[in-house]
């Protein structure tokens, strides 16, 4: 080879290096996916549940799977509110209450991410439910513009009929060449109402007959109850298959590798003791992310990550400032770290509360609760029963068998609360809460002894109500300054817009 072929050589390989390190490195994208009403252990990754969820599997076995992923509240606007801020749902005002408003004054990732040069949007279910009044300062939904023209093709008892993969594909199609883009899949399965016909749908299509079904153990293990387990966890498949086209949409344009993807749920499974529930089952979700081109697969990960974490993670991740009001902290040095088991050492405790899910004004549910590796403390700020009692449906117990055969847990503690095989789960679903409450989580798992009162456990419940209301203290939580004006107001506006004259409670 010749001297100036050599030069002209070098010369190639200068250019190329040139035009290589001008090339502009692609602005990550970032897709969530929450479903709603579904705590963890609903889907087959954690182990405990028998039903199919493969889109969901693969999330977490080419991404992290986290065990230990908390929302802020058991109870969609307040919960949604947090993951859209990085905030505790205490510290949002109004927007601590499902049927209220979220303050405009709490910047949204939709906003953060458009001042950003990102393309965001929504669709189906974003914040919510809730209103839009003009004091709230909004005049869109906090998760964005929303993309719902796209309908399914065929329709189907219980299932939103909101094609979200269609709607999602015509946002892309709406943006500039190269532009990054922040999307939210709002997924309103599997929340109830569900098809009745899901449980043989279920056993159909899936194979699971009510035999299969699993029943955690703070609910009546009946036939009704597992019908009706069954009729929703036909739509938790249902949300899952959406992932799958989520998935292929984003395979089929080649975003995948590029783009951060948070599949959750905003709260607990829709039965008694869970969802409006701070105990784990109300306030632990299903948590996997992946991001093919950052983060290393196939790991599981123990850390605590709360709602709140999510937006400074979403932020770090697509390279946008980080707001300092935001409380919650980003988890990108986890996702980042490529270990498994605890990785980042702060991360061994979390927080959760709630405030007014619906209750007349004779009711409170409101809570706070704190959950470290071991143990959960729950303080209760009333003394009320937990639903109103129903004397004149009660049945005579001759009728239980029947009621056990069809009912729900709802029915079997409103027609037969005093009956041998409900009288525990009256205890626990009705009448009031103890102004204390401590679970330990490994020994107990489904939260039926309460510790609280026990010798033996009072240094662990000091520390840990200590650690809780420090936290509250260090957040401004209303119940621990005791400004209560704005949580007063609000819920006097909710309980007005449910039960007042025309309120959506009588519709």
């Amino acid at each position: 080879m010749n001297a100036r072929v050599i030069l002209l050589c070098f010369a190639a390989l200068a250019v190329a290096a040139t035009v290589t390190a001008a090339a502009p490195t692609p602005r990550t994208n970032v897709v969530v996916y929450i479903t709603d009403d579904e705590s963890w252990l609903e889907r087959s990754a954690y182990g405990w549940s028998n039903i199919p969820t493969p889109h969901f599997d693969r999330v977490a076995r080419e991404g992290v799977l986290f065990t230990r992923g908390y929302t802020s509240a058991p109870s969609c606007a307040p919960s949604r509110a947090s993951l859209l801020t990085g905030r505790n749902f205490w510290e949002l005002e109004q927007g601590a209450f499902i049927q209220a408003w979220l303050p405009a004054k709490f910047t949204t990732l939709p906003d953060l991410m458009e001042a950003g040069g990102y393309l965001a949007g929504h669709t189906a279910k974003g914040w919510g439910p809730g209103v839009l009044p003009p004091e709230s300062g909004r005049k869109r939904n906090p998760a964005g513009t929303a993309y719902n023209r796209i309908k399914r093709p065929t329709s189907e008892a219980g299932i939103n009929p909101i094609d979200y993969a269609a709607n999602f594909a015509a946002f892309l199609d709406a943006r500039r060449p190269g532009q990054p883009f922040w999307f939210w899949v709002g997924c309103t399965e599997p929340h109830t109402p569900c098809g009745k016909d899901n449980h043989q749908k279920l056993a159909a299509k899936h194979g699971l007959g009510l035999e299969a079904i699993k029943v955690p153990g703070f609910l009546p293990d009946t036939p009704g109850v597992r019908r009706s387990r069954a009729d929703m966890l036909y739509e938790v498949c249902h949300a899952d298959e959406d992932l799958g086209r989520i998935l292929k949409i984003l395979e089929d344009r080649g975003e995948l590798a590029n783009t951060l993807l948070i599949v959750t749920a905003d709260n607990g499974t829709q039965v008694l003791r869970s969802k409006t529930n701070v105990h784990d089952w109300g306030v632990r979700v299903p948590l996997a992310i992946m991001w093919p081109a950052r983060v290393k697969g196939g790991r599981r990960v123990d850390d605590f990550v709360n709602f709140a974490d999510l937006a400074p993670t979403m932020l770090e991740a697509a390279g946008l400032p980080v707001p300092k009001e935001m409380s919650g902290r980003s988890l990108l040095n986890v996702l980042t770290s490529g270990a498994n088991g605890r990785v980042d050492p702060t991360r061994g405790w979390t927080t959760a509360g709630i405030e007014w899910h619906g209750e007349d004004e004779n009711l409170s549910l409101a809570a706070r609760m704190i959950r470290d590796e071991r143990y959960q403390y729950i303080v209760n700020y009333s003394a009320t029963p937990r639903r109103k009692t129903a004397p004149a449906r009660q049945l005579p117990d001759s009728d239980y068998a029947k009621t056990a055969e069809s009912g729900d847990e709802i029915e079997l503690v409103t027609r037969h609360p005093n009956h041998p095989a409900v009288r525990m789960f009256t205890e626990l679903f009705v009448n009031p809460r103890p102004r204390e409450e401590l679970y330990d989580c490994e020994t107990d798992p489904w939260e039926l002894r309460n510790l609280a009162d026990s010798p033996a456990h009072a240094a662990i419940k000091a520390r840990l109500r200590a650690q809780l209301e420090a936290y509250q203290r260090q957040t401004k939580d209303p119940r621990a300054t005791g400004d209560m004006k704005i949580f007063e107001q609000t819920r006097k506006y909710v309980l007005d817009r449910k039960y007042g004259p025309g309120g959506y409670a009588d519709r």
